[in-house]
Formats: structure tokens, sequence, C-alpha cells
């Protein structure tokens, strides 16, 4: 008995060198990328900028998508990399922006060497509004392929779910306000990195594929 829990404990030992080297990675490439941002003007208040540490994971919501599916949050991130943005599909200001922010960045994620895939997540933030229906002519106007998708949670976990992505306690304050960072989930489901206002694609790239290496 005691023999077998040596080498247990041998090999646990073993693995965390390892596992230490491979989590220093990924922080030193997401890191990495996060300097080489540029600032945008902020559009709101948000708590922090780069890499989250601890990472966070988010409290469960139900989600609709554009297709009207409903999923969980965490069946959603599951074992995929995600960028996610929020937006309302009624904004006619910095949302366009943002669309165009995630079609850029779509069109080089085939050019990403990973060991996950990787999806775009626009998270509708006026479920009043952001229907399956408006959110698929949303994704359509920015010519959305089958890794980006669209979602809306319910009324009640918006606000949760704007606050646990910006991790700040500061009100949200007007819609039209709303937060134009990145969120950056690796394949845990975890939240790695917020990106500052209306960062660059190829930021945002860079984050992506340190995450999806790991």
């Amino acid at each position: 008995m005691f023999r077998q829990s040596a080498r247990t404990r041998a090999a646990v030992c073993a693995r965390a060198p390892i596992q230490n080297s491979r989590r220093r990675a990924l922080l030193r490439g997401v890191s990495a990328a996060a300097l080489t941002g540029v600032s945008f003007p902020g559009f709101a208040q948000h708590a922090s900028i780069g890499v989250v540490t601890p990472p966070v994971r988010l409290g469960d919501v139900w989600l609709v998508d554009q297709s009207g599916r409903k999923q969980l949050l965490s069946d959603l991130l599951h074992r995929k990399v995600t960028a996610m943005q929020t937006i309302y599909t009624g904004c006619t200001s910095v949302c366009p922006l943002q669309g165009a922010l995630f079609s850029a960045v779509q069109q080089r994620i085939s050019q990403l060497h990973t060991r996950y895939p990787v999806q775009l997540v626009s998270i509708g933030i006026d479920p009043l509004s952001d229907s399956p229906t408006a959110l698929h002519a949303w994704l359509k106007r920015f010519q959305a392929g089958p890794e980006w998708r669209a979602a809306t949670p319910t009324l009640q976990d918006v606000d949760g779910m704007r606050v646990a992505l910006s991790g700040s306690t500061l009100p949200l304050g007007n819609i039209a306000d709303h937060s134009t960072q990145i969120y950056c989930f690796d394949a845990d489901g975890m939240l790695r990195w917020r990106s500052d206002d209306l960062p660059r694609a190829d930021q945002v790239c860079d984050v992506l594929g340190a995450l999806a290496r790991v």
C-alpha cells in the first residue's frame, strides 16, 4: 500500500512541472498578445484589461441562439476556445464596428494552428429585441460562417452576465454605452482574457491562438 501511494505521489510530482510549464507558457502567450493592443476611447467602464488572474467561470445561464436553439452557456463553451462580445441588434453606433472586427477575426481563424476548435460568440444584451430572427439577420449582415454564433440570455440573466464578463461592480448604465471589449475563454470554459475597447483583429487572434494551443 505504501509503495503504491509513493508511486502515485511520484507520478503526480512528475506531471506537475509539465502542467506548470504549460500554464506559464499560456500566460506568457496571452500576456504578449495583450501588450500588442491599441487603446481606443472607452465606450463603457470595465474593471480590468488583459490576463484574468485567477481565471473566472461565469455562472451558468440559458441562451437562445440565432436558430432558436436553447443551450446552457457551459455547453456552448465546452471544449472550444471562444472569443465573446456583447452587442444588440438595434445598435447603429459601435455594434457595426464590433461586427466588422469579428468578421476580420473570422477570416484569420483558419490560419491558427490549434488543438481545440475556435469559435466566435456575439451575445445579445437586449432580450426584448434580440430574437433569433434578429440575431440571424445580424450575423448574415457580416457574412458569419458556422464558427460564429449569436445568442441571447433571458431578461433575468442578461445584466448578471454583463457584470460577470466585465468584472466590474459599477452600474451598467445605458445599453448604448455597453462594453466593446472582447472576452476570451479557454476550452474549459474559463474566462482568461479581457481586451481593451475595440481591439485589433490580430490581437484577438494572437490570444485565441495561445489559448487553443495549450
